[in-house]
């Protein structure tokens, strides 16, 4: 185990200095040389296809500094074995793709983020995420405004469904760990930058909804409305759009399985094409006549407007 522990140490350290690829090169490595690394990944690549994530990410933030966030997302979502379309309501798509917009919503799915870009076709979209997701590499960092989480134990991992939660748990411990006060500050400079970014007419991904599915939202969203209210210029009436990704998260990890027998259960979980559905938008102006800048009334409108739609 001090082995396996310096292994992770080392694949942390890369990460942080050089993006997925780096860590994709650290990880390759102490497989050859690392007896008992290839048997920790054999086992947890048992429930959890760590090289099949690799091989989807590595040469992500790459494709991202040539191509930009779009046609990066389109190639990552061409290597899956199943294929996906985006509805629009009626007569709205324009302004869902050239308005300032936030775009919220439940996470879905590990593919959220590519779904929604290469949706919008915007090459403004930011996103408002967990701050591993920025370590992928500095193309990637460039459409993130990073929030810090929690480090969540192993025990807490598991008693949220083992499967579901052991990528959050490893993807946290490679992470660099910061004080709580740092990372409070960091997320209302986030929340900061992102109201800005709409306010200058870009498009931002939320999600707001809590780990636990019964539980509240989380107040960032009306956090970065209110920001938004008493930024934006008169002219600059932003819409918050609703979305819906109807794409299995474990029915990915079974596509990016190594073994026959679980991908062959996940095209079978994905024997419909990914749908990815925007709801009606709202004028933020409308929002905020109704509930004020107060962020916890914003958030639980937002969330109660969210489940009126059927999402």
């Amino acid at each position: 185990m001090v082995r396996i522990r310096r292994i992770v140490a080392e694949l942390r350290t890369s990460l942080a200095s050089g993006g997925i690829e780096a860590m994709a090169k650290t990880h390759s490595a102490a497989m050859k040389d690392c007896t008992s690394y290839r048997v920790f990944c054999w086992v947890v690549g048992l429930v959890y296809p760590v090289p099949g994530l690799l091989d989807l990410m590595k040469g992500l933030d790459r494709q991202v500094g040539e191509r930009g966030l779009t046609a990066a997302s389109e190639e990552v979502l061409d290597r899956l074995p199943t294929s996906w379309g985006a509805e629009f309501p009626a007569g709205r798509e324009d302004e869902i793709r050239t308005r300032p917009v936030i775009i919220f919503g439940k996470h879905g799915s590990i593919l959220t983020p590519f779904l929604i870009a290469a949706s919008l076709d915007r090459p403004d979209i930011k996103m408002l995420g967990a701050s591993y997701v920025a370590t992928l590499g500095p193309n990637i960092a460039r459409y993130m405004y990073p929030v810090h989480l929690p480090i969540s134990t192993f025990r807490r991992a598991t008693r949220k469904g083992f499967l579901l939660r052991i990528g959050a748990w490893m993807a946290v411990r490679l992470d660099s760990p910061v004080e709580k006060e740092t990372a409070q500050e960091r997320g209302r400079e986030s929340l900061v930058l992102s109201a800005e970014h709409v306010c200058g007419g870009g498009a931002l991904l939320i999600a707001p909804d809590a780990r636990n599915p019964r539980a509240k939202w989380r107040s960032g969203i009306g956090i970065l409305v209110a920001h938004v209210a008493k930024a934006a210029a008169a002219d600059c009436d932003a819409l918050l759009v609703p979305y819906r990704i109807w794409a299995s998260i474990t029915g990915i990890f079974h596509l990016l399985s190594r073994n026959p027998l679980m991908r062959a259960l996940g095209r079978w979980e994905y024997r419909r094409p990914i749908r990815v559905a925007f709801g009606e938008p709202i004028r933020l102006s409308a929002v905020i006549e109704k509930t004020g800048i107060d962020p916890d009334a914003i958030t639980e409108h937002l969330e109660a407007y969210y489940r009126s739609l059927g999402f």
